[in-house]
Formats: C-alpha cells, structure tokens, sequence
C-alpha cells in the first residue's frame, strides 16, 4: 500500500517539499503560492477529468469563504509559472463556466519503480522524478543502522499536444517568503478575502478602507454602510432616506466619511461630509464629484461637474471647502472627446497628487480608449507620466513606502475584462517610477476601486463582475408598453446584440466566447445560437438595406483607433465574409430598410462629424452631412433614410432632415440620455434613461420633446438600448447584468 506523502509535477526534473514550494526553471527560482500549488496538486491527482470550480475551492480553501476570483489567481500563477497559453493550453485547460482539466498523463510510483496506470496499454515513458520525502523523516535510521528509503509518489508525463523537446530543470518546492524574488518579480500573488457578503440583486457600488484599517464603508442600491472589519458589525449611515451616495475618501481621524451624492433625475453630485457619531451631512460642495482627502486632512483633491466638462479639470479646496483653485487641465480637453482625469489620489506624505487620464474617441467596443498614469506637484506643477497603456484601468491607489497600486486588464482578448492589480514603485519626491510593475494579485470581474490603509498593510477592492446580456421583450397588444423581458441566451457569457433579420424572427449579435470574437444568429424562440462569422475583434452587426447581408466592423488593433476599421459583410445565404470598405475612425454606421437603399457610415474629423453614404457592393459614396457641437459619437438612421437623430448630451436630442439639410435640437426635460434607435415606423425614437431613484427605464421619444416611460428596470440594472424588430412586435434590450459585485481585502501585501 503506497504511503501518500507528496506529490510531484515534472517533465524532466521536479522536486516538491512540504516545507517550501516554488519553481526552479532554467535556472531561477519563481516561488509559488501554496494555495496555487494545492491547486495543482488536486488537478494532478485526476489527470484528463474534468474537475470543477467548486470542487477545487471545496478540496483547496477546505471551507473557507471566498469567491471564484481566489481560484482564477492560483490558475493564473500556474499558468504562469509553466509557462501554458489560456487560449492554446498544453497543461491546464479551461472548460468554460465548469472548471479545469489537467491535460498531461501521469504516472504514480512507489520507491522509485514505475506502477503503470491498469487501464492504459501503453503507459506513457517514465522519467526519473523521484520526490525525497520530508528532510526529517530522511534523517530517520531503520532498526537495524540503515537510512530509511523515502517513500512517496512519483510521476511521469507526457503533454497532450505534442511536444518537440520535453521541458527541463523544474523544481517545485513551498515559497520561503514572499520577498525570494528573481529581479522585480513577485514571490507570490496576494490572496484576496471577502469583506462583504451582498448577493447579485444588491452589488456594492463603492467600497474604502478608513485609515486605521478597522472600518469599510460602501454604498449599495438599498444605501450607505459602514462595517467593522473584525467583528463584520455593519450599520447604516444616520442619512435621509433619499440620500443617494458613494463614499470617496476617509479623513484621518477614521471618524469622518467624504461622499458624492447624487439628486434629481440628471444625478446631478455634490461632495458631503459625514461622521461615524451621528450629526447631520455637512455639504461641501455643489458639482462636484470624486473627492479625495490629503493624508493630513487639510485638503480635498476633486473634479467639477456634472455634464459633458465632467474630469476636464481638477481642483483643490480646504477641508472646509473654502479656497477652491483649479489646479490641472487634462491634456486634450479642448477636442471633441477629449482626455478626461479619474480617479485621483493623495501621496502618503501629501507631496504630490496622482491620477489616470483617459483619452481617445469614444470608438463603438471593443475598441479601447488610452489610459496614463500621471503624477504631479500637490500645487498643479512638475507632471510626470509614469505608465501609458490602453490596458491600464481606473482604480488607483498610493501606500505608504512608496508603491502606486492599480488596475490592469490582464488578458486583452477577454471580454469580461478581468483586471488584475498592479503595482509600481514611484519616488514621491520626484514623480517619477523607480521599478517595474509587478503583480499584486489577478482576479475576475473589473476593479471598480482601491483603498489602503494610512500603515499600507490592507488594501480594499471592489470588483464588479457585470455582463452584458440580451434580452427580449415584447409590446404589450394596442400599447407601446413592453412586458418582462426574457434572456436571449441561455449561457452565462455575455453578448451585444444589436440587429434584427428582416423576418423578425432572430437576432445578431457577437460575443467573446473562448477568446475568440464570433458573430451569431439565434432565433428568438431557439436556446442556441449559429455561429456566422469569427475573427479579430467584431462588432456592431447591421442588416443591409435589402436584409440579404449581415455588416459588421473588424478592428485590426482595438488598442489603436487611428489605423482604419474594416467594414465587412457576410451573405446570410453563406460563404466567407467580404471587405467593404476601410476608413479611420469609423464611429457608427446603419442601412435603412427597402425599399430605401441608403446605408451611412460616419467619422469624426477634427471638431466634425461627418456623414457619408456607401454601397455594400462598390464602398465608399458622396458626403451627406456634416455636424458638430455634440460630444457623443451616436446616432440613428430613421427606417425611411429621411432623418437623423443625434445625441447631442445628457438631454438633447438633434433630429437632422437628410432631404433639406434643417436641423432642429430638442430637449428632454428630467431625463439624462445617452442613445437611442428609432421605432419600426419612424415616429419616435427609442432611448435608455434612468429616474432620480436610480431605476432604469426605456423611453418613447417623439421628435416634439414628449418622453413616455414603456419599460422599467431592475434598480441593479443597466439598460443600453433596445431596438424594435422589423414587424414592431418584439424589441432587443441590451442591459447590464449584475453578478458577484463585492469589497475584498488584501493584507500584508
């Protein structure tokens, strides 16, 4: 009977002791995270089988609560440390939305003889990769004077893709300590526990850390809280109930809370000022939003709004709110969808201010803006860019020692767009980056936020991990109403559908799936979907004029909207996918219905945005329009190409006669927009908005200004759009589905 005391992973030479684990490879030493290498352990005891998310965490964490990010790190790490590709794994392969499966055979032995598996007739070769057992039990003498022989387990592989020279010089031993580190990586990946326990229907919002480290307050959709880490008491805020906010900031003293609050059905902010002992908000500031407390707490960093202008500036003011002196511009704030700062964050000595400035056009996804890490002066001057990358996100926070911690997307093609947290250590006399940036811990769902701790030993997160889902609704027989709407799919990736066919009877849309952009169509009454097109970055499907076409754009590099965009078609009849036309910085594009032939396509050219016809068959046409003024980037073709409505801001809407050329803006009084498609008979357009209670809606907007409420949302909830079919009797919504959105911690990082 073989005695289990180890276990062992090797291709050519591994060794695993229970006191230390890490990896030798070519020559350095990468330490390992023991959780990680647990996990690796469970997926080699069952080599080919399919072993599920929740049997690893049950087999791994032993009970402990903690979320499926934990897990996603350690698959990370491993992926990592051997070197294996998400997308073409040789080792561990990911089974969508289920679990894993270890890819190589494995052999176990016994003191050091091979006992091939009974069941493979031709077990695999053997390679010595004997596991010493524990250094003490080594020193034990048998009875009679002799060494005592190790016994353990010991296995031989062989990768299920085929491999051209077998991997050498692995060693896997336990991590000594987090600072064993090979030039600036880290020893091992942060393990993230869970602060707060809110399910999908009530998602955190917001969620910091006080300076002493022992409280986190965060807001949800039923109010704000504060909760005592230690004792996981949680309290209400003493606040009105229509008190709608997102905690910001704590002042030193861990008593006092800086909040934005949101009122009116534009959601218009303010910064307040609360207290752990009760007392009434103090308001600091109207139209403005994002503070942040200097570490001493005399001053507020913030930005001014609300409205299109909103992360154009930053400003300083006294803790008060008096001496408000305006104190950067954002680079590119004079252009048409220019750069934009958020958030912002204090050095720990108060020094200097640091904050991510985005920038570029507001591109159809997945086409990515730009992102740079800026540091400056406390007083506006001396700015020093630390990082530029579309892959950096927006959550930041400075520690105590000198480290900026931020968020990354760690995997480019993925479209939940996971973000790890980052790290990288800047002189805070000088602004400037000292090292290169290293992983703190990778993790799934987008980091809304970062907090730490005045000592630097915790750090709170919030993730977000939200899906964009179809749905399909139907209109209520002799009303414009909508009735409840259903999922489109039945899956848990997420999806943006935005065409109908002709028919009426199915939907197109594109999804991420297995990291591969892929078009779909799925009828509205069927659970699955066929696959029309897969490649690059697609998006945005459209019907041609004569429904015979699927359109859709291609992306070559998301990360770069300055090289030109493909506009593709492919027959619904079948056959490979053909090229249209090519253009830099195609925004939008949309055909009409027959028997009207018309399709736009449009691009931004300095301040304008320019409207230009094309055929599916021979490009490009003339010009049709062109506009400026509005700094949004959508618009929508009515069905009969007479007109188009653009969005011009928060509560405009600019309805253009192609016929004439005659514009005319009209507002739409208590409803913030952002969208909108036209109805199947060309009357009115319909737009997402949201009430003053923060409950989504769909709006019936007609050209004279009059909004009508057809459906209304889950508060958790995003609506995007929805788009009405062809036959006026369904419409597609698209909406933004709340999953595990929760606070995190991080200690001793």
């Amino acid at each position: 009977m073989t005695e289990h005391k180890c276990f062992v992973f090797n291709f050519a030479d591994v060794e695993v002791r229970e006191r230390e684990f890490s990896v030798i490879k070519g020559g350095e030493v990468l330490p390992v995270e023991p959780k990680a290498f647990r996990v690796l352990l469970f997926l080699l005891r069952n080599p080919h089988k399919l072993i599920t998310k929740d049997q690893l965490l049950d087999a791994v964490w032993n009970d402990i609560s903690v979320s499926e990010n934990s897990l996603t790190r350690s698959i990370a790490l491993l992926r990592r440390v051997l070197g294996d590709d998400t997308h073409e794994p040789r080792y561990i392969a990911t089974v969508p939305t289920i679990g894993y499966r270890f890819l190589c055979n494995v052999q176990v032995t016994e003191d050091g003889f091979a006992r091939p598996d009974a069941d493979d007739p031709h077990p695999p070769p053997m390679i010595d990769t004997r596991i010493p057992a524990k250094a003490e039990e080594q020193q034990k003498q048998r009875a009679d004077g002799s060494p005592q022989k190790p016994t353990g387990l010991f296995l031989g592989g062989l990768v299920a893709a085929t491999l051209g020279v077998l991997v050498a010089g692995f060693l896997v031993r336990r991590a000594v300590s987090k600072h064993d580190v090979v030039g600036d990586a880290v020893a091992h990946l942060a393990t993230e526990q869970r602060v707060t326990f809110n399910p999908p229907d009530a998602p955190i919002k917001s969620a910091v850390v006080s300076p002493d480290g022992k409280y986190v307050a965060y807001a949800d959709p039923t109010g704000l809280y504060w909760r005592q880490i230690s004792s996981g008491e949680t309290r209400p805020w003493g606040v009105p109930k229509d008190f709608i906010a997102h905690p910001n900031s704590w002042f030193p003293d861990s008593t006092h809370l800086l909040v934005t609050r949101f009122e009116g059905a534009s959601l218009i902010p303010s910064l307040w000022k609360l207290s752990l002992l009760g007392g009434s908000p103090l308001q600091l500031m109207d139209n403005a939003a994002a503070g942040a407390v200097s570490p001493d707490g005399s001053r507020i960093a913030y930005l001014p709004g609300p409205g299109p202008d909103f992360g154009k500036e930053l400003w300083l003011m006294d803790s008060d709110g008096a001496n408000r002196r305006k104190i950067a511009v954002a680079e590119t704030a004079d252009k048409p969808m220019g750069s934009r700062i958020s958030p912002v964050v204090w050095s720990p000595s108060g020094q200097r201010i640091a904050y991510i400035e985005r920038s570029g056009l507001r591109a159809p996804f997945p086409a990515e803006l730009s992102f740079s890490l800026q540091t400056r002066d406390a007083n506006g001057g001396d700015l020093q860019v630390v990082l530029n990358d579309t892959r950096l996100k927006q959550a930041l926070s400075w520690v105590a020692g000198g480290r900026i911690l931020y968020a990354y997307r760690e995997d480019p093609t993925s479209e939940r767009s996971d973000q790890g947290v980052y790290s990288i250590r800047v002189d805070e006399r000088t602004g400037k980056a000292t090292s290169q940036p290293q992983t703190v811990t990778p993790g799934q769902g987008r980091v809304g936020g970062l907090s730490v701790t005045s000592d630097g030993k915790r750090l709170v997160l919030w993730r977000e991990n939200t899906q964009f889902q179809a749905f399909i609704t139907e209109f209520e027989a002799g009303s414009r109403r909508l009735e409840t709407p259903r999922r489109l799919t039945l899956d848990a990736y997420g999806n943006l559908a935005e065409a109908w066919t002709s028919d009426s009877k199915a939907v197109l849309f594109v999804s991420n799936r297995n990291g591969t952009w892929k078009l779909f169509k799925q009828a509205i009454d069927a659970t699955t979907a066929e696959v029309l097109v897969e490649g690059r970055s697609l998006f945005l499907p459209r019907l041609s004029a004569d429904g015979s076409h699927v359109l859709y754009l291609s992306y070559p590099k998301p990360e770069n909207t300055s090289l030109p965009v493909s506009l593709m078609r492919r027959s619904l009849a079948g056959g490979p996918p053909q090229l249209v036309l090519q253009e830099k910085g195609i925004l939008n594009f949309q055909c009409t219905r027959a028997p009207s032939q018309l399709c736009i396509f449009s691009r931004l050219v300095g301040a304008n945005h320019i409207f230009v016809s094309f055929d599916i068959e021979h490009g490009a046409g003339r010009e049709l329009a062109r506009t400026n003024g509005f700094t949004n980037t959508d618009w929508t073709l009515s069905p009969d190409g007479r007109k188009l409505a653009l969005f011009l801001n928060r509560n405009h809407i600019r309805f253009l006669s192609l016929d004439t050329g005659v514009a005319r803006d009209v507002s739409i009084a208590d409803w913030p927009l952002e969208t909108g498609d036209w109805s199947a008979d060309g009357k009115s357009v319909f737009m997402q908005s949201v009430t003053s209670k923060g409950t989504p809606v769909i709006l019936d907007v007609n050209e004279a200004g009059k909004a009508e409420v057809v459906l209304e949302g889950d508060p958790n909830t995003t609506f995007w759009w929805m788009i009405q079919s062809p036959d006026g009797r369904h419409g597609i919504l698209e909406a933004e589905v709340p999953g595990d959105n929760n606070a995190w911690m991080i200690e001793n990082f």
